[in-house]
């Protein structure tokens, strides 16, 4: 495959299929070609198709095992509702596909394990599409807290703030069957994600407080983490606000950082003093870098041990909301 485009197919069309994931592969890297679009809603396959240039009209299906069965694959991306990501993932991985899954990759700690399991099995590589991890700010911070730069790493805090209950009440997103959770797993992925890239630690102990605000999934959640090697954390999640606002900082004995739950914003103080100009290395994108790890030629920042990690801590958070009590976070190893 070293000279050939990668046939890609598309499992989930909405909003952010099309106009990220879509219009990146098809404007960005020419060595993609989208072959292939499945999504039960015929209005999706047609905006799609609509908004997102791709050399030959993709072939269309309502059923994505239908997809998979009839189309030379050699990837797909998956961009449905949270709870359909690990079936399809697995039928994915058995039609000998690679798989770029949207957040989260799945939303249990079983099916975490059960993907990572058939993913060694196939030999096939699972990259998770959060942003975070393949921009240069994300990558400086690692590199700075690898350098020891901020010292010892003490304290990390975050909160994911913004008005999805007044958007997205009456979707699939506020539906516990479909989503797994409310904005903990949703935008909120993305603010543990952050803390589970950047410190390169896993979460051991968590005590959490959720309300539900009526609705069948959180809505507002707080919660208190405690990190490997001794590190302190915690973050605030919300869909009930008027506002988007978020944020994530790091803190460590020489110096702090504070950043975005998604890159692109950085602000480094080496003790007190800010860095004003920071040397940020190159970055190469998510889509690009996916391509890369089909052809065997990088491996993906964001692979599903990070999956697996953050299917951990949310079963430890839901587990603690709901018993009132500290919860242990199962190990890597265990």
């Amino acid at each position: 495959m070293a000279t050939e485009r990668v046939r890609l197919g598309f499992i989930g069309c909405g909003n952010i299929a099309r106009k990220r994931h879509g219009r990146l592969f098809a404007e960005s890297v020419p060595e993609a070609a989208i072959v292939a679009l499945a999504d039960p809603d015929r209005r999706n396959l047609d905006l799609f198709v609509a908004e997102v240039p791709t050399d030959a009209l993709p072939a269309l299906f309502a059923d994505y095992r239908e997809m998979l069965a009839t189309v030379p694959l050699d990837a797909v991306l998956i961009a449905s509702p949270h709870a359909f990501h690990f079936q399809q993932a697995m039928d994915a991985l058995d039609a000998g596909c690679h798989l770029l899954i949207e957040k989260p990759m799945v939303i249990s700690t079983p099916d975490a394990l059960a993907l990572i399991a058939r993913a060694n099995a196939t030999g096939r590589a699972i990259s998770i599409a959060f942003p975070g991890p393949f921009t240069c700010e994300f990558q400086y911070i690692r590199e700075v807290i690898a350098a020891g730069d901020l010292g010892d790493l003490y304290l990390i805090t975050g909160l994911c703030a913004q008005d999805n209950l007044a958007k997205f009440r009456h979707t699939w997103r506020f539906q516990r069957a479909l989503s797994g959770g409310g904005n903990l797993y949703d935008s909120g992925a993305h603010l543990f994600n952050a803390m589970l890239y950047l410190t390169d630690r896993a979460v051991t102990d968590v005590s959490a407080f959720i309300d539900n605000k009526g609705e069948e999934v959180d809505v507002v959640a707080t919660t208190a983490l405690r990190f490997t090697r001794g590190m302190l954390g915690n973050a605030a999640v919300s869909s009930a606000t008027t506002w988007f606002e978020q944020g994530l900082y790091l803190h460590g004995t020489r110096g702090s950082i504070k950043t975005s739950i998604y890159g692109g914003s950085l602000e480094h103080r080496d003790g007190p003093q800010l860095v004003k100009y920071p040397k940020v290395p190159p970055a190469i994108s998510m889509h690009q870098n996916f391509i890369d790890c089909v052809k065997g030629r990088a491996e993906t920042p964001c692979p599903p041990l990070l999956g697996l990690r953050q299917a951990r801590l949310m079963d430890a958070i839901y587990q603690s909301a709901e018993a009132g009590a500290v919860v242990p976070v199962v190990a890597d190893g265990d």
